[in-house]
């Protein structure tokens, strides 16, 4: 890929992140034609900006880790969309824990 192009049709950009050589490419492509989108998304759940970029980029890195597999049976968008509000409720309840006072406590 001579230069990322953020226009480029999911498909291609699956069939590239299926390649060794244009692997790294097509997901620097996925990264920036979703990223915004994603971090919008992630920022109606979790408010605090720096939370927010921690919840996307653990998104990014499921995406890495599951892009190989994806089935198609879905558009690209809503996987990612659905891994984002996975990601997204899972920080939400690790907050929830991490500041529920025991009873015991009170």
């Amino acid at each position: 890929m001579q230069k990322h192009r953020k226009h480029m049709e999911d498909k291609e950009i699956i069939n590239k992140f299926n390649q060794t050589a244009t692997k790294n490419d097509a997901y620097t492509v996925l990264v920036k034609k979703y990223q915004e989108k994603l971090y919008w998304h992630i920022r109606r759940m979790v408010l605090d900006h720096d939370d927010a970029n921690d919840v996307l980029q653990n998104t990014f890195l499921k995406i890495w880790n599951g892009l190989a597999g994806f089935k198609e049976h879905s558009q690209l968008y809503t996987w990612l969309y659905r891994i984002a509000t996975n990601e997204s409720l899972s920080f939400i309840e690790q907050q929830k824990r991490k500041s529920a006072v025991p009873f015991d406590d009170v």
